[in-house]
């Protein structure tokens, strides 16, 4: 039997399954509920909602642009993707139980209805807007991903492989929303468990141990051996603090978990699981980054992000490496079924439902929300077909935009009762086109998307000044009623 026949083998296992949990998963919506598809709220368990906010929130970028970056980068890139594993204590303490009961008096099906709530309609539009064109990319940069694997392991065209990876993503979706979502983000996070506790040990069996792999690395790559060393100090405090703390507003797709049940417990065993789940992948993902390098002297690494494929290829038994291409398949898909979810929701909730007075109860509803999977889909693979060098700088793009927008306006909307709508709006706006100018800048000073003045992350700079503008505006603009405040500040949940 083959190599490629191995692989293959797991691989359709993999699909088979997600297909099946999607056609069980579409049982469970009850009628026409839009609130069943989009949500299905109080019906998810803490492991589910845990898992799905941590697989959505890792992505193709998680198990190969960070193995590949911090393989390339070294040590200044650590405490960034180490950080990450700290983004469910940032998200949910700050976020998610507060989140959790202001969803549950309002309703809500989004974010926009939570930011609708607090800042009124102009700022529940533009948010709407704004997440709606930095989504669409991280489809597109999901489906090169998996293309670009299928290609190392399976030899696999690059468009047979992300139509066949697309569509199994967009059946499951379209066929169970939110269930299916959840469930088999749930599946794909275990699997993606397991395949950093099989590559892991075999890594560090083939490169003589931890000190062994610290020496190899140094010899290799001593420019990255440093956690002062290659980069702008700047840049790797601001990095943290992006893959951590700016994973509040940067993720919407992840948080909107938050919404999915009004239950208090239920909200901390999830975090609890998302802790443990993603402890294990980014410890396990900075170990494989740093054997990377000395395992694959001699071999020929096309981009960074195929470090990953590479590893797989060379060093693991085929059916092993077909459990570990699915772990990273299911850290893809966990991110474009939410996305797709989100982007629906979206449009449902926030254009059809709010602004042509439709029926969120009804199974007209729902088929608008799968029109809507299948385009935002559809425009990914546009974008995919023919991706730009750039890509996942335009992923990267499209996160800081959104962190900067909304990370603050979010928690002082929840948080401080002074905040006011002319202040949010303000936020909003200003955060979003700092980050843009920032990364402009930073384009014309160094001509490129990666590196920023004095090092700053652009999330930073625009989250700083969207927080600035947010309070000052908020001093001078009238206050919310005490009836609007009522349904955030009230302490009795």
């Amino acid at each position: 039997m083959s190599v490629i026949t191995q692989y293959l083998i797991v691989i359709v296992i993999y699909f088979v399954a997600m297909l099946g949990i999607g056609i069980l998963a579409g049982r469970k919506i009850t009628g026409g509920d839009g609130d069943d598809y989009f949500l299905a709220k109080d019906k998810l368990s803490a492991a589910a909602i845990g898992f799905s906010f941590s697989a959505t929130q890792m992505s193709g970028s998680t198990y190969l642009g960070t193995v590949g970056t911090l393989s390339t980068i070294g040590y200044p890139f650590v405490p960034g993707a180490l950080s990450s594993a700290a983004a469910p204590w940032f998200c949910y303490i700050l976020l998610g139980d507060r989140v959790r009961q202001v969803a549950a008096r309002l309703k809500s099906v989004t974010l926009g209805d939570i930011i609708e709530s607090r800042y009124g309609k102009v700022a529940s539009i533009l948010s709407t807007c704004l997440m709606l064109v930095c989504l669409i990319p991280s489809v597109a940069g999901q489906l090169k991903a998996a293309g670009s694997a299928f290609q190392v392991l399976l030899n696999m065209p690059y468009m047979t492989a992300i139509i066949v990876f697309g569509t199994i993503v967009l059946i499951y979706t379209l066929l169970g929303g939110m269930f299916a979502v959840a469930w088999t983000d749930l599946v794909q996070g275990i699997i993606m468990v397991v395949g950093i506790l099989i590559m892991v040990p075999v890594c560090l069996g083939k490169v003589g141990g931890l000190t062994a792999m610290n020496e190899a690395f140094a010899q290799i790559n001593p420019q990255g051996a440093s956690l002062t060393s290659g980069q702008p100090m700047m840049w790797v405090i601001s990095g943290f603090l992006v893959w951590g703390f700016y994973q509040i507003g940067g993720q919407p797709a992840a948080t909107t978990r938050f919404l999915t049940t009004s239950d208090g417990k239920t909200m901390k065993k999830a975090l609890s699981y998302s802790i443990v789940f993603e402890s294990v992948i980014y410890l396990g993902i900075s170990i494989l980054a740093f054997c990377a390098l000395p395992l694959l002297v001699g071999v020929d690494i096309p981009s960074s992000d195929m470090t990953l494929p590479l590893l797989i290829r060379e060093y693991l038994h085929p059916l092993l490496g077909g459990v570990i291409l699915a772990a990273a398949l299911g850290a893809m898909m966990s991110t474009v079924d939410s996305v797709l979810l989100l982007i629906s929701s979206l449009v449902v909730n926030d254009i059809y439902v709010k602004r042509m007075h439709g029926d969120m109860e009804s199974k007209k509803a729902i088929n608008i929300g799968r029109i809507a999977i299948v385009v935002a889909a559809l425009l990914g693979f546009l974008i995919a077909m023919d991706p730009p060098d750039a890509i996942v700088w335009i992923l990267t793009t499209g996160f800081s935009v959104q962190a900067a927008a909304f990370t603050f306006p979010l928690l002082l909307g929840l948080w401080w009762p002074g905040a006011t709508k002319a202040g949010g709006l303000c936020g909003i706006i200003s955060g979003a086109v700092m980050a843009i100018v920032w990364y402009v800048l930073g384009y014309i000073q160094f001509h490129s998307l990666s590196a920023w003045p004095g090092g700053i992350w652009p999330a930073v700079i625009g989250s700083i000044v969207s927080l600035i503008v947010c309070i000052v505006v908020s001093k001078f603009t009238p206050k919310s009623s005490e009836a609007e405040l009522e349904v955030f500040f009230n302490e009795q949940d």
